[in-house]
């Protein structure tokens, strides 16, 4: 527990630093959406800052591109990854020809995408934790409600997981995520990153 307070605060730290800089930080992703190596820490983790699923269907109406036109979207992984049993999306450019309104919406929606999931690179890298699945224990406290964590770690270094996606009404679920983000249908080795959601509200 008392290893995750740490991180948390640094997270934040993190993800304050982020918000404020992901205007500039976006201006020097190349054309398939990745940022270089200096900056890879504000990109997130599982995809380029060209995401299809978030420019066709929840990027502002006046910001949507035709995304297919130009990008084709491909699953795959890095060394890094790989050595940590994680994947991610890719963009590949079929068609470079952007007008100049295209290449403002997809700034855009690349600023966009990286304040919805700011600081992830430092979330997953430098504060996530790695675990091996079989060690995890899941605890179902109810229906949508779970306490995962490593019984073989100190409990104030181990890796945990408290998940609550309960129902306030049949349109409003309450939403809480916090220590890492550990899968329980995931199995062997695995990179987790951080969880920092006290409480949340979400419409369904």
């Amino acid at each position: 527990m008392l290893i995750w307070v740490v991180y948390a605060i640094l997270n934040f730290v993190c993800m304050v630093v982020c918000y404020i800089t992901n205007p500039i930080v976006c201006l020097f992703c190349n054309e398939e959406g990745e940022l270089p190596s200096i900056f890879r820490m504000w990109q997130t983790w599982d995809d380029s800052c060209n995401p299809r699923f978030y420019v066709l269907e929840h990027a502002p109406k006046f910001l949507r591109y035709d995304y297919d036109k130009h990008y084709e979207e491909y699953k795959g992984t890095t060394p890094d990854l790989e050595a940590v049993g994680q994947t991610r999306w890719f963009a590949k450019v079929k068609d470079g020809n952007f007008t100049t309104k295209e290449k403002i919406q997809r700034y855009c929606c690349r600023v966009l995408w990286l304040t919805r999931n700011c600081g992830y690179g430092f979330a997953f890298w430098c504060f996530g934790r790695t675990v091996d699945m079989k060690d995890i224990t899941i605890k179902d406290i109810g229906d949508r409600e779970k306490f995962l964590y490593d019984e073989h770690e100190n409990i104030l270094t181990r890796v945990w997981s408290y998940k609550n996606s309960n129902l306030i009404t049949d349109k409003i679920e309450l939403n809480v995520y916090m220590g890492w983000k550990v899968n329980e249908g995931d199995i062997g080795p695995r990179q987790c990153m951080v969880a920092t959601r006290p409480i949340a509200i979400r419409f369904n």
